[in-house]
């Protein structure tokens, strides 16, 4: 299975114009509008991953978070995020 992520833009974050200012959205250093990019919807959760990530300073430290079991993700989730990463922190 291959997974594809896709950077966020104006049409893919669209959906979430009544929530955000999206381009203000996408002018963000954090990693909220990777997620929502790439098919998270806007939840709790969303916005705890997306806070876990940001305030992480490495990648172990991410997937090591006592905040939240990112090791109990669905394999395909899990997959985006580490694709995620490689774009978002290289």
């Amino acid at each position: 299975m291959t997974t594809t992520i896709v950077h966020p833009n104006i049409e893919n974050l669209q959906q979430f114009s009544d929530s955000f200012d999206v381009e203000k959205l996408l002018q963000s250093d954090g990693i909220l509008p990777w997620l929502l990019a790439n098919g998270w919807d806007y939840s709790d959760e969303s916005c705890l991953i997306a806070n876990v990530i940001d305030e992480s300073n490495s990648v172990d430290e991410v997937w090591d978070s006592e905040e939240f079991d990112f090791k109990a993700l669905p394999d395909e989730s899990k997959s985006k995020l580490n694709q995620i990463f490689e774009h978002f922190y290289l």
